[in-house]
């Protein structure tokens, strides 16, 4: 059985946790395509489906769908449903929520990071025609005809991806599978689907919850001082 102390810590532990993810969220509340944190504790009071927890455990990312806002660039991608792009962020392969993409002088499609959108097949996608069309499917098309194709993925197992801030994770590529149910939307954005609102009853909450495990503390430490001088008097 947990001591009061233990008990304490617990609580304390589970208060920073939830102060942390709600930090992360605010700060990242008009990152695009970004995914907000709960804890894990909130977990058990119910939270969608589609979330997973993170390697270490501490939190857990909930993966529902942000509000997509339309904006007329071609090369903006957001993505309808669970799916994940891949991106080449220097020699490391990633997966992306999409995002605003601009295309380089060598033809590589980069966003505002750096990371370089990659075809289905694997390898830099390499546009060099004049307009540039994606399509649901990923399929690229210049100048109207199909030249590559963006791959889709999802994780077999969700709790594969490690959050790697923004909208990007990282994950080993055997552990993801074809997104069968998500779809492209060129010229859209996704905005992240943080809720400052809930963000701030999280804060308070969690600093309520904080105070909580002070008192527990307080209260284990005023019973050891009691004991002492109980035992004190006791031996005179």
């Amino acid at each position: 059985m947990p001591s009061l102390i233990d008990s304490a810590s617990a609580v304390l532990l589970s208060a920073e946790r939830r102060l942390e993810a709600s930090a992360q969220n605010v700060a990242n509340a008009s990152t695009k395509g970004y995914k907000k944190q709960v804890s894990f504790s909130e977990t058990l009071s119910g939270v969608d489906a589609n979330a997973f927890l993170t390697p270490e455990r501490r939190n857990i990312v909930d993966f529902t769908q942000g509000r997509l806002t339309e904006t007329g660039n071609p090369l903006d991608l957001a993505i309808f449903g669970p799916g994940l792009v891949q991106v080449r962020d220097g020699d490391h392969l990633v997966f992306s929520r999409g995002g605003s993409f601009v295309r380089g002088e060598d033809g590589l499609l980069a966003d505002a990071t750096g990371r370089v959108l990659q075809q289905a097949g694997g390898g830099d996608i390499v546009a060099k025609g004049a307009a540039l069309t994606i399509l649901e499917d990923g399929t690229l098309l210049e100048d109207g005809a199909p030249t590559a194709r963006l791959g889709l993925y999802e994780p077999n197992d969700l709790s594969a991806l490690t959050a790697l801030g923004g909208s990007a994770f990282a994950a080993d590529p055997g552990a993801m599978g074809d997104a069968a149910g998500s779809q492209l939307r060129a010229g859209f954005i996704e905005n992240s689907n943080v809720t400052m609102s809930d963000e701030m009853l999280a804060m308070m909450s969690s600093v309520r919850q904080a105070e909580s495990g002070a008192r527990l503390v307080q209260f284990y430490d005023e019973l050891i001082g009691q004991a002492i001088t109980t035992f004190s008097r006791s031996g005179k």
